[in-house]
C-alpha cells in the first residue's frame, strides 16, 4: 500500500535525493545528487508517495518564479524532480503525487506552471504541452562575420555583487520578445567560475552573455555561448562582436538563441552552421479564470469567443467560458451559450504555450471548431515567444 504525502525536502534531503540518485545519477556518487537540494529556491516543497515508511517517488515544485507570461507576472510553478525508484515503476504513483500538487497549486493560488519533459506523452496526460523553441548553432570559430561595436558600447568582467540587479533588468527586458521566466536574483549572484561578461554604454549595463570552454580533443577548445541578453536591439552587434573575440581561443562555437537572435545574419555562410532544436519546456495553466483576468492581449482582438474546457486534472477549471478582449486585457464569465470551441488540457495548453495557436491546431485536425471561432480565439492568443532561462 502507498500513502501520498507533502513532505518539505530541507527535512527530507536524504530520503528525496536518494530517490533522485536512483532514477537519475546511480552511476554518480550519491552525496553528489544531494547537493542539488542544498541551492536556495531549487524545490520549495515536494509531493510523493511512501510504502512502508519509504519514500518511493516524488515530485517537486518551486513557487513565485520570476516571470512575464504574456504581460503578467504570474503566480508560477516550477516542476521538478520527477521519479520513482525503479521497484516501484507502474504503480501510478506520479499521477497521484500531481493530483496532490495540482490540489496544493489551487489552493495556494499558483495560476501557471512548466516544467522539462522527459518524455512529452508522458506529461500530456497531465495538461501539458510543449510551448518552448530554441536552436543551438554548431560552427567553426571563424564562421563569424566581422562585426565592429557600435560606438559608445564597452564590455568588461561580470561582478556578481554590484552588476546583478544591473544584469536582472536587462534579463526583464527581453520579455519585449515574448514570455519568460527569469533566472532569480540569487542564480546571478553566484560567484562561479563562468566567464560572464556585461556590456555598458553610458554608464548603464545593456547586454550580458557567459561563455564556457570544454575540452573534448587536445589542444582544441569547444566554446559555448548562453544567455544572449540585450537591453536594446542595437547592443546585438556589440554581443557578437565580444562571441567572435572569444571565439578565437576555440575550435568549434556552440551557441544557443532564442527566436529573437538572427544568429543566421552574422554568419559568413549560412547554411553551413549545424542547427539543432533545444527548446523543451512544457507549460499548462491552474487556474483558468484567473490566468485570463491577469494576462495581457493584444489591442487588435477585440470579438469575444466563446469556449468549453475539460479538464480532468485541474476540474475547478471546467465549464463553458465567454471570452472578451477589452483594451488589451481579457474578460472570463461563465456563461450558458453554446461552446464554439471545445478544449481539453492538453488542446487548451498547446492553443496559448505560444508556439501553437487555435488556427493551426485546426488545420492540423487536432481541434474541432469553426474557422472563425478559432480566429477569434487566435487574435486573443497570437504566437508566443515563450523562454525560460531556468531549467526545472
Amino acid at each position: 500500500m502507498y500513502e501520498f504525502v507533502q513532505i518539505d525536502p530541507a527535512s527530507h534531503a536524504d530520503e528525496i535525493a536518494h530517490v533522485w540518485w536512483k532514477a537519475y545519477d546511480p552511476h554518480k556518487p550519491e552525496e553528489d545528487t544531494r547537493k542539488w537540494l542544498e541551492e536556495p529556491q531549487v524545490v520549495g516543497t515536494v509531493f510523493g508517495a511512501k510504502t512502508d515508511g519509504r519514500l518511493a517517488a516524488v515530485v517537486g515544485l518551486t513557487k513565485q518564479l520570476d516571470n512575464a507570461i504574456r504581460g503578467a507576472n504570474l503566480s508560477f510553478g516550477g516542476i521538478s524532480g520527477v521519479a520513482t525508484l525503479p521497484e516501484h515503476r507502474r504503480q501510478r504513483l506520479v499521477r497521484g503525487a500531481f493530483e496532490q500538487l495540482f490540489a496544493y497549486a489551487n489552493q495556494e493560488n499558483i495560476i501557471y506552471s512548466a516544467l522539462a519533459p522527459f518524455d512529452y506523452p508522458f506529461y500530456e496526460k497531465f495538461g501539458y504541452a510543449h510551448a518552448e523553441l530554441r536552436h543551438r548553432y554548431t560552427f567553426h570559430r571563424r564562421a563569424i562575420k566581422p562585426i565592429k561595436a557600435p560606438a559608445g558600447i564597452t564590455f568588461r568582467e561580470y561582478d556578481p555583487v554590484q552588476d546583478a540587479a544591473g544584469v536582472m533588468e536587462v534579463q526583464r527586458s527581453m520579455a519585449r520578445f515574448g514570455s519568460r521566466v527569469f533566472q532569480p536574483l540569487w542564480k546571478l549572484q553566484n560567484t562561479d567560475t563562468q566567464h560572464r561578461y556585461v556590456l555598458e554604454q553610458a554608464g548603464e549595463i545593456v547586454g550580458y552573455v557567459h561563455f564556457e570552454f570544454s575540452e573534448p580533443a587536445q589542444w582544441e577548445l569547444n566554446m559555448k555561448v548562453n544567455h544572449t541578453w540585450f537591453k536594446y536591439d542595437h547592443v546585438l552587434p556589440a554581443l557578437v562582436d565580444l562571441v567572435a573575440r572569444f571565439a578565437e581561443q576555440a575550435e568549434e562555437v556552440q551557441w544557443t538563441v532564442g527566436p529573437e537572435v538572427p544568429l543566421e545574419y552574422y554568419i559568413k555562410n549560412p547554411g553551413h552552421e549545424k542547427r539543432t532544436r533545444e527548446g523543451e519546456m512544457m507549460v499548462r495553466v491552474i487556474k483558468w479564470r484567473e490566468f485570463c483576468q491577469q494576462i495581457r492581449v493584444p489591442l487588435f482582438a477585440s470579438e469575444p469567443v466563446v469556449i468549453g474546457l475539460q479538464d480532468e486534472n485541474c476540474p475547478w477549471n471546467n465549464g463553458v467560458f465567454q471570452l472578451t478582449p477589452v483594451s488589451g486585457r481579457l474578460e472570463v464569465e461563465t456563461t450558458d451559450k453554446p461552446a464554439e470551441i471545445q478544449f481539453n488540457a492538453v488542446q487548451l495548453s498547446s492553443a496559448i504555450g505560444g508556439l501553437l495557436t487555435a488556427n493551426r491546431l485546426l488545420r492540423l485536425g487536432a481541434l474541432q471548431c469553426g474557422p472563425d471561432a478559432a480566429e477569434r480565439f487566435t487574435r486573443i492568443f497570437p504566437p508566443d515567444s515563450y523562454i525560460s532561462y531556468v531549467g526545472f
